[in-house]
């Protein structure tokens, strides 16, 4: 029998319009000097100017900071710490956004606990507590809202890492389907795939378990079933109430299980060249699944399961086939090209190498992963 520890959000508040009772949330966690962390382009846009409105009628003092407009580097956060002035100006943080916008949320509350830099926390668990956190994600992808983690690019190496530790995991999370409608086919379809992968590497990783499997599971089902709807109409309002509790679950098992080579192949991607977290993880996920379908052959009839694969009469072996295929035509349906990023065959073993750097990922991982593999899933995926 296996010892669990079950991390999750502490309150979590799910529905639509939602959002617009984060003053009364605000007011209940004694918050007076509030931080609001938003996307620049929610902003420019208006988005959440309803959002802002509130704070103000209910007469909430607060400051906005909007000016990460990617993901956001090592130091982007640092800047952003000493500019912000943060211990001695706020009580409270708000995130509203996407993954970046969340994470970045997350380490600016953490403030109290950097003395020059956030690279201090690299390879680190970040346990003492921060300022109190809201999390209002605008996608549905990342599951920060519910992670203990928070995603930087060091610059200087061209790579992508993962800060981790418990005092990260927000103290409320607010779905609200409704923040969602507005996003175009192409970012649904890219977080969407995102948050399935999520699901799908936190069931068949190294610490897995029973708690994380029941969020990975119904994940898994989720996103499978209305990703493809959530897609082609966004304004499916129950397909995009089932692709934020879909992405949220992700989120969870994360906290719970973990990832593994998917996103550590991910990572050199999108510090390298650039591309989106999840992008990256859309056009390697199937190619990994089929790598790891060798180790845990009965983790994908269960997967198989979920995602409403037939499997009467079928051997394991075939009912392992059939579910990277589907992985593949999920991806494909959504309209994942991989033919928009231009890697050269001589890149890929350096590639590979920033890879191999990511062990705490890779240790997750069901099946080995050596330099070499990570050489042939590179050339599979983007020059064979």
């Amino acid at each position: 029998m296996q010892d669990i520890i079950f991390q999750i959000p502490k309150r979590v508040e799910i529905g639509f319009s939602k959002s617009e009772q984060v003053g009364e949330i605000v007011e209940e966690l004694g918050i007076s000097r509030l931080l609001v962390v938003v996307d620049n382009n929610l902003m420019k846009l208006g988005l959440i100017d309803s959002i802002l409105a509130l704070l103000k009628d209910l007469g909430i003092s607060f400051s906005i900071f909007d000016e990460i407009k990617g993901e956001p580097t090592i130091d982007e956060i640092d800047q952003a710490i000493k500019k912000l002035n943060i211990i001695n100006r706020f009580d409270g943080i708000i995130g509203i956004g996407g993954g970046s916008t969340l994470d970045t949320a997350k380490l600016l509350a953490v403030a109290n606990s950097v003395e020059d830099s956030v690279k201090e926390f690299i390879g680190k668990k970040i346990t003492e507590p921060g300022l109190p956190t809201i999390m209002i994600p605008t996608t549905s992808g990342t599951g920060s809202e519910a992670t203990p983690n928070a995603i930087v690019k060091n610059v200087e190496k061209n790579i992508k890492l993962g800060l981790i530790g418990p005092a990260l995991i927000p103290k409320v999370v607010i779905l609200d389907p409704e923040l969602t409608i507005s996003l175009p086919p192409k970012i649904t379809a890219e977080t969407g795939i995102d948050a399935f992968t999520h699901a799908i590497e936190c069931f068949i990783c190294n610490k897995a378990n029973e708690m994380s499997d029941l969020y990975a599971l119904e994940g898994i089902r989720l996103i499978s079933k209305y990703l493809p709807l959530a897609v082609k109409n966004g304004e499916n309002k129950e397909a995009r109430y089932k692709m934020i509790l879909g992405s949220f679950y992700g989120g969870v098992a994360i906290t719970n299980s973990g990832t593994g080579a998917v996103h550590a192949l991910a990572y050199p991607l999108g510090g390298k060249y650039g591309v989106s977290h999840g992008l990256s993880n859309a056009i390697l996920l199937a190619d990994v699944m089929e790598f790891n379908s060798s180790a845990v052959p009965d983790k994908f009839v269960r997967v198989a399961e979920k995602m409403s694969i037939k499997r009467d009469g079928l051997s394991t072996g075939q009912i392992v086939v059939r579910v990277v295929e589907a992985i593949k035509d999920l991806t494909r349906e959504v309209g994942i090209k991989v033919d928009t990023i231009n890697i050269a065959e001589n890149d890929i073993k350096d590639l590979a190498k920033s890879a191999m750097t990511v062990e705490r990922l890779l240790n997750n991982n069901p099946r080995l992963v050596e330099y070499k593999d990570a050489k042939r899933i590179y050339k599979k995926v983007f020059v064979d």
